[in-house]
């Protein structure tokens, strides 16, 4: 996949800029490391922090998909499926699954699909990473991927060993098997040596003057959000919160890094309404415009029990599990186009 091209390469491997990357990885792994030391501290604090990553983070990055699919006039006819046919048809079987299995088989569907969809992102990155790199990568690709997802399948094991009832509120239950902690942590002991080999290998690398830093650094955030998220936090919500800050705070960086690209190989100033509103993808009107969309809608769907009951409760529930899902599948065709190489997700 190509990046910004207009930019050249530093030996250490980033995909923009030193300042950027640094962001990208250390800065967002960071805000994820606090929010998860609060939570560890003061477990109560959960739900604010839970609040915050929501609004500020989480509603702002599903509408980034849309910034993403639909920056322009021809942008919207080449998606017109992804932008009017599918979220019919997602917000349909999202509602059949309801009927049948009730609002916890949603939200099993998230919990399971959300794993798997943070996973795969990450994974993706890594990717951009790897072909940025100036020196070569040193592990196999295959061995990479499988300690990637290693890792993440012993934090969803640990989870679901410890026989989990609900998802963050009792109001959401969880169909999940419960786990015997034998396979978690036997699955753990696995992912820990692969772990072993791989720092020792990237510290022969450092030694030997060919460590591909970015990509190390990357990596390594990737291991410890999984299982600071996943193993070490034993709340399921603040777990939760915690990758989600990650995974969140990351895309709304990439998409607007794709955006970049754009805006770098264009010989004028680029057409359509989203460069011509953010004056050529300013970073600040990005993230003001993702953040103002998401509020209206958001704000309606959180709300709606205030203006028409209880009794629509199931059915916000129901339109916000479709938005997620909609924003699951579609970050699953837009980022692997070979013609809209930006990176990525899912």
């Amino acid at each position: 996949m190509s990046m910004v091209h207009a930019v050249e390469l530093p030996r250490a491997g980033w995909l923009r800029n030193r300042t950027f990357d640094l962001a990208l990885i250390c800065g967002v792994t960071s805000l994820a490391l606090v929010a998860a030391s609060l939570i560890a501290i003061a477990p109560a604090l959960a739900g604010l922090i839970l609040l915050i990553d929501s609004w500020f983070l989480g509603y702002p990055h599903v509408i980034a998909t849309f910034v993403r699919l639909a920056p322009d006039k021809a942008s919207v006819v080449r998606h017109r499926f992804l932008l009017f046919v599918l979220p019919v048809l997602v917000l349909a079987v999202t509602a059949g699954l309801t009927v049948t299995a009730g609002i916890g088989g949603d939200v099993t569907n998230y919990v399971y699909w959300q794993w798997y969809h943070t996973l795969r992102q990450s994974w993706g990155i890594s990717q951009l990473y790897r072909r940025r790199s100036a020196v070569p990568v040193g592990e196999h690709p295959k061995f990479a991927e499988a300690l990637f997802f290693l890792v993440a399948l012993w934090g969803l094991l640990h989870r679901l060993s410890a026989g989990l009832d609900f998802f963050i509120f009792p109001t959401l239950p969880l169909y999940v098997p419960h786990v015997p902690i034998w396979l978690a942590d036997g699955v753990g002991v696995l992912a820990l040596a692969g772990l072993t080999w791989w720092g020792m290998s990237r510290l022969r690398e450092w030694i030997a003057g060919e460590l591909p830093v970015a990509h190390t650094l990357f990596s390594a955030s990737h291991y410890l959000i999984f299982i600071v998220g996943y193993v070490l936090l034993d709340d399921i919500g603040g777990g939760w919160v915690v990758t989600n800050i990650w995974h969140t705070a990351q895309y709304l960086m990439i998409v607007w890094l794709f955006n970049q690209n754009v805006v770098a190989k264009s010989t004028g100033a680029p057409r359509g309404w989203y460069f011509q509103l953010t004056r050529n993808n300013s970073a600040a009107l990005f993230f003001t415009l993702c953040l103002v969309s998401a509020l209206p809608v958001y704000f309606a769907l959180n709300n709606a029990d205030i203006w028409f009951g209880p009794t629509v409760v199931l059915v916000t529930a129901v339109m916000n599990q479709a938005i997620n899902f909609h924003h699951f599948i579609v970050d699953a065709v837009i980022w692997r186009k070979r013609r809209n190489p930006a990176g990525a997700p899912a």
